[in-house]
């Protein structure tokens, strides 16, 4: 199963993002990822792995029928900032409203 991902992973990196059939197992079962957030849209969950001596992370978003591996420039765990400015930037957008919410 590691290989499977570990390979997917080089791929995605090659070309920023790819689709992958749910037949190639969860990728928790790899032992690189874990869960972790994501922007929603429409996902079941998202898992991330760490890439030692790297600033960018691999996100896995699971969907219904398929799972999607992006990369993201900044790794959240490694460089939260950069990550929400750069790979996120709606999310760092909605931070000051969610503030404003959890004061009252």
């Amino acid at each position: 199963m590691f290989d499977n991902w570990n390979s997917l992973c080089a791929v995605a990196l090659a070309y920023g993002k790819i689709d992958v059939p749910k037949s190639v197992g969860n990728p928790m079962e790899s032992g690189i990822f874990f869960r972790s957030v994501g922007k929603i849209r429409g996902q079941i969950s998202d898992y991330r792995a760490s890439v030692q001596d790297a600033t960018f992370g691999i996100h896995v978003v699971e969907f219904l029928d398929r799972y999607e591996i992006h990369i993201d420039r900044f790794d959240p765990y490694k460089k939260l900032l950069e990550h929400l400015i750069v790979d996120s930037p709606d999310t760092l957008m909605k931070i000051p409203i969610l503030l404003k919410f959890i004061k009252k």
